[in-house]
């Protein structure tokens, strides 16, 4: 199967239950999404999510810095990572291995509170959609 034909057997999920009033019916369709949740995680181990309260322009913005960040020099995007390896897990920038068939780069974080988060100073606004998007998902966790 072609990359975008598997993209496009993805399953969207609608998270709109989560931010409607309801009766007990609002709660069966939460449940729904919740199901609908596990069974795409463990078919597919991905899905499309819509609905979700998350503003596109913040979306959009927060797209654009992760492009600004990885087009920078490597030797700029090294400045993110921990200054010990004592993390148990590589925060901040990071490379796959040399060896490894993907050869991604990544950018991991933690909880905002976590002492393990290494941000970028550029693009500025960077920790600001982080912790954005980090709080968001806090207030509709379930």
């Amino acid at each position: 199967m072609s990359p975008a034909a598997a993209a496009a057997s993805f399953p969207v999920i609608d998270f709109s239950p989560f931010f409607t009033t309801g009766g007990g019916e609002n709660e069966v369709e939460k449940e729904e999404v919740i199901n609908s949740i596990r069974e795409a995680c463990s078919d597919y181990g991905f899905f499309v999510a819509v609905n979700h309260g998350i503003p596109a322009e913040a979306m959009d913005r927060s797209l654009e810095m992760a492009h600004e960040f990885f087009d920078r020099p490597s030797e700029e995007k090294l400045k993110c990572t921990p200054p010990t390896s004592d993390t148990p897990v590589t925060t901040g920038y990071a490379k796959q291995p040399d060896h490894s068939p993907n050869k991604n780069e990544y950018f991991l974080m933690f909880e905002p509170a976590s002492a393990f988060n290494v941000y970028p100073t550029s693009p500025a606004p960077f920790r600001y959609y982080y912790f954005f998007f980090f709080f968001h998902g806090r207030l509709y966790r379930f």
